[in-house]
């Protein structure tokens, strides 16, 4: 045998031993990866996170379409993983985590979302990886600081509560009312926040409704960095309400409006009171003939934020209710044209409202690919389409569609959504829109 053959037969079989090493090293990860079941699998036992280490456990996808500034690939090792658990050690299983690399305080981290027993695994990073939770109502109990490859409990704590009661008139429980947060009336700083996690909660069966108050979470190497942590700038410019405004809203009864001290020593109640008669009427054009879509819209002249809707039905009529004192400004509009107003309408009044022709024209849409084939299942929004989606022609259609400009929203499967204009022409009867859809973007390869 020559000796160039020999060294070719030798280089083959050092490539073989190679690629059987290569599957081995695989197979070894592998199953250490698909041991990762629950925190009782994971390699050493869980500690609590303090200002060393923590972690949680899989299940919790990283999710790429928020993990923009996450430090580049080199600093990415091993993985974070473990279990969220709550004062009691009951899983945390809403809200998510926001996981940076210290030394990367720019970076916006990589959110991973928590399984059903609390449990998450994200990326981990070369040094240490500081954690973030974001959730409505808990905050880390001790700074979260993670390293690669080391299973952790992280504990947290509840924020402070402030209670609240909605009552009616003689002082029973109010079901269901939505109260929102809103700044108190003469507020003039603009750097002033509301001291609260929500803008907005809903009484229970005992009237009763509860507000999470905003708390500064322990300090970290990343807080730190950016500036975060107690005595920094940032902090030293935040500010927040003294007094906040209450609005709450609940059926049978007249908004609300109560201006009260951020005091989480107290139980804020609000009473409700009974609304004052309803506004209705009907909506018709000259010959008398009812409109296909219109909706009915009465927003207070004295409270902004107070806004009644109702649909007219198949004959025009109309009634809004749960009405407070003052004027209201009544409006009627389908698909975004307003068709009738009456500016100064107290409660208990009937309206007569008439609009344009309510005729209008039947407009068919149809969805085609680039290669002139109809595209089933597109959903047409905007204007007279109300997320219609087409059928297996590619069709869809709306009828009685007041003449006017359109802004339609197209958004195949699978694909992002694209604008396309709608003319609508008085005098036909009916008009068609053909719509080409472009072709789609080929995706890059995944690299191997």
């Amino acid at each position: 045998m020559g000796s160039g053959r020999r060294w070719l037969l030798l280089g083959a079989v050092a490539a073989l031993l190679s690629f059987a090493a290569a599957l081995w090293m695989l197979g070894r990860v592998g199953a250490q990866r698909r041991g990762r079941g629950g925190v009782e699998e994971l390699r050493g036992s869980p500690r609590e996170a303090g200002a060393v280490a923590g972690g949680v456990l899989p299940s919790g996808a990283i999710d790429p379409a928020r993990s923009g500034g996450r430090a580049s690939a080199s600093e990415v090792v091993g993985e974070v993983f473990g279990r969220v658990v709550d004062l009691d050690g009951v899983a945390v299983e809403e809200g998510r985590l926001i996981v940076r690399c210290v030394g990367e305080p720019l970076s916006n981290g990589t959110a991973i979302a928590l399984g059903p027993e609390g449990e998450f695994r994200g990326p981990g990073c070369r040094g240490e990886a500081c954690v973030e939770l974001v959730h409505m109502s808990l905050i880390p109990r001790t700074a979260w600081v993670l390293r690669a490859e080391e299973a952790a409990l992280l504990v947290a704590k509840p924020l402070e509560v402030v209670e609240g009661v909605v009552v009616d008139p003689e002082g029973a429980p109010v079901l269901g009312a939505r109260v929102w947060v809103r700044p108190p009336p003469g507020e003039q700083d603009p750097r002033a926040l509301p001291p609260f996690t929500q803008g907005s909660a809903i009484s229970d069966e005992e009237g009763k409704f509860r507000f999470s108050r905003v708390a500064r979470p322990p300090c970290d190497p990343c807080a730190e960095a950016r500036g975060r942590c107690s005595g920094s700038e940032e902090q030293e410019a935040m500010s927040f309400f003294g007094e906040i405004a209450l609005v709450v809203r609940a059926r049978g009864f007249r908004s609300a409006e109560v201006v009260l001290e951020v005091d989480e020593a107290k139980v804020w109640r609000v009473v409700m009171a009974a609304p004052v008669a309803a506004i209705s009427g009907r909506l018709a054009d000259a010959e008398g003939r009812a409109y296909a879509r219109a909706r009915i819209i009465a927003r207070s002249r004295e409270r902004s934020y107070e806004v009644h809707q109702a649909l007219a039905d198949e004959t025009g009529a109309f009634v809004l209710e749960d009405l407070g004192d003052g004027a209201y400004e009544v409006r009627a509009i389908q698909d975004g044209v307003e068709l009738a107003r009456d500016d100064e309408v107290m409660g208990g009044a009937t309206l007569s409202l008439a609009g344009p022709d309510a005729a209008g024209v039947t407009v068919n849409v149809r969805i085609m690919s680039e290669t002139q084939r109809p595209v089933a299942g597109v959903s047409v929004d905007g204007g007279p389409f109300g997320g219609a989606l087409t059928d297996a022609a590619g069709w869809v259609q709306a009828t009685r569609v007041l003449p006017g400009p359109y802004s339609l929203q197209i958004a195949p499967p699978g694909r992002g959504p694209l604008r396309q204009p709608l003319m609508v022409t008085a005098g036909e009867a009916e008009m068609t829109l053909m719509v080409a859809l472009p072709a789609a973007k080929a995706r890059p390869l995944a690299a191997p």
